[in-house]
């Protein structure tokens, strides 16, 4: 009789340790799912901001090309634009009995070509911020896919974190559940 009582006495606290040692194995298991769940956003991420950095790299590389199709389009246009200014101003001078090369004449058409020069001008200092801001929005994308990255990372870090202090505290109430049934066990054994 005094061994049944012994293990119906024993049995909430059998009953506790089995429990406790249920919620550390699933724990365990919720964990390392956790951690391959984890990875493979972490992988997923980064999948897929390359991804979008190789279209961004892409789109800016036809945005370059572009700039200077139109700049080599623009150029033979304001050459062509200047023989004709400079052929029409001759005629015109022609036309007046004035020579184009002396004096008033070539200081005309010297002006003609420096309009035309800072017109170049113009339009190069207008491609260089163009390329730039290709430059600029290709670096902010490569921020952006740092900083996301790096936000999922410490997510998953303080996940970990977590799941390791749940861990600790399970392992504790085990070993405290744990004391408890030996010291029930000690005292059912000096009664009996």
């Amino acid at each position: 009789m005094a061994g049944l009582q012994t293990v119906l006495t024993l049995l909430p606290v059998i009953s506790q340790g089995v429990s406790l040692f249920n919620n550390i194995a699933s724990s365990e298991a919720s964990l390392r799912q956790s951690q391959q769940d984890q990875e493979l956003a972490l992988q997923q991420l980064q999948q897929q901001q390359n991804l979008q950095q190789k279209n961004a790299q892409e789109r800016a590389a036809l945005e370059r090309q572009k700039i200077a199709l139109d700049t080599q389009i623009a150029e033979e246009n304001r050459r062509k634009a200047l023989k004709r200014a400079v052929a029409r101003q001759r005629a015109s001078f022609g036309s007046q009995g004035v020579s184009s090369s002396g004096g008033s004449s070539q200081a005309v058409l010297l002006g003609l070509l420096s309009e035309s020069d800072e017109e170049r001008a113009q339009r190069e200092r207008l491609d260089t911020l163009r390329n730039a801001a290709i430059n600029q929005d290709l670096g902010q994308q490569v921020r952006l896919n740092t900083l996301q990255r790096t936000q999922l990372q410490e997510r998953n870090n303080l996940d970990n974190l977590s799941y390791g202090v749940r861990r600790l505290s399970n392992i504790g109430n085990f070993g405290v559940g744990a004391l408890e049934g030996f010291q029930t066990y000690n005292q059912i054994q000096d009664r009996g």
